[in-house]
């Protein structure tokens, strides 16, 4: 089973768990067979005919996040979410997949994103129609996160680029509003190549695409070539677009940003896009108080519980994950939780709503 990970499952599965402390479902779960060792352990015995392949390994598998902290504890840097993907893909294919991710196929389906609502439409009504041209090389792919739940995040996004003069930048239009990431999440590739391809004719003529969510980013930058659909190869998450120009001295600063903030480093931005110092540095240009960070930053940041499919197979576990991490926020002097992702904002907006969650975006537009 799963041949082309036989490597990861069998070093996983005689390893003495040296990321074991470090997996947030193990950790909330307080349960072994959701960690990195628990669940590659119940491959590899599956892989030896020791037990069968059923609905309660298959189950193990969507407890994962996809946050990768583990491989940044593990001696061999092995990438365990890689091997849960491929048994999820596996799960669907024999019709194993929990009743959750059943019908997520079919709420998907409904709208094309994972929101059930008609986002175009959302976007349309949210922006001057000149910011939307089909014929522009430079585009803005909000992410259908973004566009249900953070609208003025948009809004503000493109008041940051009025201030800094570019002009050049359209906003994505959303026929197709999702990377499909979240279909990939639970097993769905075939879907997943789909809603590639159609999202590749749409953005056939960009020659960069700036997006507003890691997980986008990333989606465009690495899942849709590894199956064969390919569009520019200049992607950039905004921050990463906007660094460089702010710290040009573009951004006119009419006043500093005069609260206590503390950064969380989403895991797609981190581990996968491996974007640390651009979010720093825009803030570092703005803020009147020193940066606060988290005890786990950088590579070492802990996840929000936002990814991996997990809000939607096991809100409850999702809430817990994000609660955790946001112990340390909640303690101290009174601070705002400031990151760059909209899943992250979501996760840790659930967990406490008394709790201010900003994007970076929105701290800058505060500024200018």
């Amino acid at each position: 089973m799963l041949k082309k990970f036989h490597r990861e499952i069998e070093y996983c599965t005689y390893c003495p768990k040296l990321c074991r402390f470090s997996c947030p479902v193990g950790n909330a779960t307080g349960n072994e067979t959701y960690t990195p060792w628990g669940r590659q352990s119940l491959l590899h015995l599956v892989g030896e005919g020791a037990i069968p392949w059923g609905r309660e390994v298959a189950a193990s598998v969507y407890r994962c996040t996809t946050c990768m902290l583990c491989r940044e504890y593990c001696d061999h840097e092995l990438e365990i979410p890689p091997v849960m993907l491929a048994a999820r893909a596996k799960a669907v294919k024999d019709k194993m997949q929990p009743q959750e991710a059943v019908e997520f196929k079919g709420f998907f389906a409904e709208q094309h994103n994972p929101m059930g609502d008609d986002l175009s439409a959302r976007l349309h009504s949210l922006l001057p129609k000149s910011l939307f041209n089909p014929d522009a090389q430079v585009v803005y792919f909000p992410g259908c996160v973004m566009i249900y739940n953070y609208p003025q995040t948009i809004k503000n996004t493109f008041r940051l680029f009025e201030a800094l003069d570019v002009n050049y930048v359209a906003c994505y239009d959303a026929d197709v509003p999702c990377c499909g990431v979240p279909l990939h999440d639970h097993g769905y590739e075939d879907e997943f190549k789909a809603n590639a391809e159609k999202l590749s004719q749409k953005l056939a003529k960009a020659k960069a695409v700036v997006c507003g969510c890691p997980s986008c980013a990333w989606a465009l930058k690495t899942m849709l070539p590894g199956v064969g659909v390919k569009i520019t190869d200049r992607i950039y998450h905004l921050t990463e677009f906007l660094a460089p120009l702010v710290a040009e001295g573009k951004l006119p600063i009419r006043r500093p940003y005069p609260k206590r903030l503390i950064y969380h480093d989403p895991c797609y931005l981190g581990r996968y896009l491996g974007v640390y110092d651009q979010p720093r540095n825009l803030l570092n240009e703005v803020c009147r108080e020193p940066l606060v960070e988290f005890s786990w930053n950088r590579n070492k940041s802990y996840c929000c519980g936002g990814g991996g499919g997990i809000p939607v197979s096991n809100p409850v576990l999702a809430r817990e994950i994000a609660a955790q991490r946001l112990t340390e926020a909640n303690e101290g002097e009174k601070k705002s939780v400031v990151t760059a992702c909209p899943s992250c904002m979501r996760a840790f907006q659930k967990a406490d709503e008394s709790l201010e969650v900003l994007d970076i975006v929105d701290v800058l537009v505060r500024c200018i």
